[in-house]
């Protein structure tokens, strides 16, 4: 088989194009998700401690118990290497999304021996937006789909060989303890599922004794307990408690149509993501059909362990108090091996109207770009992502991808549109109100060391923190409206929190804005007003000093 260029450096190229079209949500905080202050301030507080084991709370006393070790000890490499900021944050996340996308191409290549179906099973990965939005965050979600991936390749290979190379074996649990080191006990009921699908399906079942590695198991299950361990020797029954109440106690739902509305959620989430794939993959459903009947044993074991997985993936979503689309992510690179093995063996419709239309919305999202570019604002970021987009669709249009097949053009539309989504967004919402804050507070504190207290949400404290490299004393007052005793202090509050605050002693200055460099004035006269409105619906933040 001739390969093309593509697919024979597709384990180097498709990782680094992920990183491309993800690296300007990733890299910066254009948005700073909900769960990442809980890290950033627990691994900030453990530097300043020395500590490696124990996580803390944003008042950096209180530990938190609540996630297991290695997401604190991925953010505290990042720190370590680039310094507290949002590159040093994320940088291991991105990364990680970028191995999950070679790891995908390499257990499809293992499992089908095709490296056409290796090479889109790859594209579809890195073009989930899940994925794609879940290597911009700083939390546990891409490690854990990173490890639970490697042990579910572990696991098929140990099912479908005759004789298993040792490496699947460690594969298949170090990724389960792994997995358990990141997420905690959900992700062990993906380990034991593996295992009963070994154990129990039609198609390749698999002896006990088979599943014996004695090697690989005990060190895994000493990975996978070890911080466990230690923190019940360190803290004993307060870590027990708050630990399982996370886990269990404080998530599991047992309202039926919480259940049930959950449950739907699950599966429309599931759809959506997979979006346009899933569309290719029943465009000709009887002939689906028909050659799945037709397909080797291995083809049908391979695909009843994806489908176990999901059910699993579908009642785990609905067993929760609160439904979120990131729980869906675990199954995406497996349910992404079946897309790819139908789309590239059978006889699919619609891949020109469906790349038509991505490459349609990928035009009219960089038209938009470049209006804002020649005529509202000058950004050396938009700049970059515009000319960047402009040169691939030139490059395009010049006929230079046209040997490349409609699946991985429409991946590369889908992830282009989110390049250059970020890349719009970048001149509006930056600098973020917590960059802006850090400048305040350095240009009012008489000394870098005095403390500052933020009112509000915990969010913008912890955002606070690492766009100031951890250099400043911040406070997180949440909503306890009392005003500090210390002599040197600064505060920092909203504009409608000024009511809750007795300010009569203090100078008041403007802190933060949102939108702050939309210039209203420049856009069309028609968008004026609402641009104008947008603006002053914007967060404002204020800063107070006590008067000498």
């Amino acid at each position: 088989m001739v390969l093309t260029k593509l697919e024979k450096y597709a384990l180097i190229i498709i990782p680094l194009l992920f990183l491309f079209y993800s690296a300007p949500s990733a890299l910066d905080y254009i948005f700073f998700h909900a769960d990442e202050k809980r890290y950033t301030d627990a691994v900030i507080h453990m530097m300043d401690k020395d500590e490696c084991f124990t996580p803390f709370k944003a008042d950096g006393e209180t530990p938190r118990f609540k996630k297991p070790i290695i997401t604190y000890w991925a953010l505290m490499g990042g720190f370590k290497l680039f310094g507290v900021s949002p590159f040093g944050a994320r940088f291991f996340f991105w990364i990680a999304g970028a191995l999950l996308v070679a790891l995908t191409y390499l257990m499809s290549n293992s499992l089908f021996q095709n490296k056409k179906i290796s090479v889109l099973a790859a594209f579809i990965v890195a073009a989930n937006p899940l994925v794609m939005m879940s290597a911009s965050r700083s939390i546990p979600d891409i490690l854990l789909v990173l490890f639970l991936t490697t042990s579910a390749w572990g696991f098929l290979e140990i099912m479908i060989r005759e004789k298993t190379p040792k490496k699947f074996y460690w594969m298949a649990y170090l990724g389960a303890a792994l997995a358990f080191e990141t997420k905690g006990i959900p992700a062990a009921a993906f380990a034991v599922a593996s295992i009963l699908f070994l154990l129990l399906n039609p198609w390749k079942r698999v002896q006990l004794k088979k599943l014996i590695a004695p090697a690989a198991i005990p060190v895994s299950v000493v990975i996978a307990l070890s911080w466990y361990i230690l923190m019940v020797v360190q803290h004993g029954n307060t870590f027990v408690d708050t630990f399982f109440a996370d886990q269990v106690g404080d998530r599991v739902s047992s309202k039926l149509t919480q259940i049930l509305t959950n449950g739907i959620l699950g599966i429309l989430n599931l759809f959506l993501f997979f979006i346009p794939w899933v569309i290719l993959f029943l465009s000709k459903p009887g002939q689906l059909k028909k050659e799945i009947v037709k397909s080797k044993t291995n083809v049908k074991a391979i695909l009843g362990f994806v489908a176990s997985w999901v059910v699993l993936i579908v009642l785990m979503s609905a067993s929760v108090f609160k439904f979120y689309d990131r729980y869906i992510l675990p199954c995406i690179p497996l349910v992404a091996l079946v897309l790819a093995y139908s789309i590239v063996n059978f006889n699919t419709a619609f891949r020109k109207p469906v790349f038509k239309v991505f490459a349609g919305i990928n035009l009219a999202v960089l038209l938009i770009a470049l209006l804002y570019l020649l005529f509202i604002s000058q950004n050396a970021v938009l700049i970059l992502g515009v000319v960047a987009g402009l040169v691939l669709n030139i490059l395009y249009f010049l006929g230079i991808f046209r040997k490349i097949s409609k699946e991985i053009l429409i991946a590369n539309a889908l992830m282009l549109i989110y390049f250059t989504g970020h890349i719009l967004l970048y001149p509006l919402l930056m600098p973020v109100p917590a960059k802006q804050l850090v400048v305040s507070f350095k240009e009012h504190l008489e000394h870098e060391k005095d403390p500052v207290y933020v009112y509000g949400h915990i969010g913008i404290p912890a955002n606070v923190r690492v766009q100031g490299h951890a250099e400043l004393n911040i406070i997180s007052m949440d909503t306890v409206y009392v005003l500090p005793e210390t002599p040197n202090h600064i505060i920092a509050f909203k504009e409608k929190e000024k009511q809750r605050l007795n300010l009569e002693n203090y100078d008041i200055y403007p802190g933060s804005e949102e939108w702050s460099d939309v210039p209203a004035g420049k856009f069309p006269p028609f968008l004026r007003k609402p641009v104008e409105n947008l603006k002053n619906r914007g967060t404002k933040y204020f800063i107070g000093k006590p008067k000498q």
